[in-house]
């Protein structure tokens, strides 16, 4: 069986990620098989009728009363996932965190058990509400949390909020120098579903690639190492992946964030700082343990 991709969508509370949603199944539902999964806070999921009221064919799964990556709902939304991959068979998988949710261990949770075997981690498209940025209050560092982990930040509801998304950006980049951030209204975006994994192909006679066999590993360390060791493991684990990325927390009391393709690495300093380091790596040449075992000897 191919690993499915997997693709999340995080975001504050009410920044518009079921809108997002609802726009990507209305677009991909009839080419491309969908597998959804809501998580809701409440005792209650909602927004579930939403999607359906898109009239598309999709698999939806709901989990309330939690987040699925805290560790009281993880063996449930595990459990739940491979049943909807073993039942389904879906081509791609979405996942609507909740609004509370920390996904700084999303790939920890998305890649542990039988799940390696079956999915792995294409991106993390995080909906920030451009009216409401600076009103989280308490629930500040959890918004921080989430950008953290992004691949593509959506700044949402910018007719509302024109003046204020300068600074918006401003803020995301302190946050995460490497994310791509876009603007949009009702979450209008184009956004490219599973990317190159699935393929769309006009000539007939042309087959599709089969999605490569990548393997989603996760890094987490309390330990913090000097800037050289860092750049030195970078350089030599990179070229044997598709991407590196994450934050690492620096001997010196600085915070890095780090992001590699295909041999290139980049290391930026960030104003946040984190209690442990976590580093993503999607690759098919090296394992979580050999990768584990290069990181534990770092000075």
């Amino acid at each position: 069986m191919q690993k499915i991709p997997l693709h999340i969508i995080s975001g504050f509370l009410g920044s518009g990620k079921t809108t997002l949603l609802k726009n990507i199944i209305y677009k991909y539902a009839d080419s491309v098989k969908i597998g959804v999964i809501q998580n809701e806070f409440a005792p209650a999921c909602i927004d579930g009728v939403v999607l359906k009221e898109t009239g598309k064919n999709f698999n939806l799964l709901e989990i309330k009363n939690g987040s699925i990556f805290c560790i009281c709902l993880m063996s449930t939304f595990t459990r739940s996932l491979e049943r909807l991959i073993d039942e389904h068979r879906p081509e791609v998988i979405i996942v609507e965190s909740s609004g509370l949710s920390d996904t700084t261990s999303m790939a920890e949770s998305l890649t542990s058990g039988n799940l390696t075997e079956k999915i792995f981690l294409a991106t993390n498209w995080c909906i920030v509400d451009a009216l409401n940025f600076s009103k989280t209050g308490i629930q500040k560092q959890r918004v921080c949390h989430q950008l953290r982990m992004a691949d593509v930040v959506i700044i949402n509801k910018t007719d509302l909020a024109a003046n204020k998304t300068d600074y918006i950006k401003t803020e995301i980049s302190k946050i995460n120098p490497f994310a791509e951030i876009r603007e949009s209204t009702f979450c209008t975006v184009d956004l490219e579903l599973g990317k190159v994994y699935v393929n769309k192909v006009s000539n007939a006679e042309q087959k599709p690639l089969s999605r490569p066999d990548i393997n989603s590993m996760v890094i987490k360390s309390r330990k913090k190492i000097m800037y050289e060791s860092l750049k030195t493991f970078l350089e030599n684990w990179s070229p044997k992946a598709y991407r590196i990325k994450g934050f690492v927390n620096l001997s010196g009391g600085k915070t890095v964030a780090v992001q590699c393709i295909f041999g290139s690495v980049e290391i930026k300093e960030t104003e946040n700082s984190f209690q442990n380091s976590e580093i993503v790596a999607l690759t098919e040449q090296f394992t979580l343990r050999e990768w584990n075992r290069a990181f534990s000897e770092l000075k």
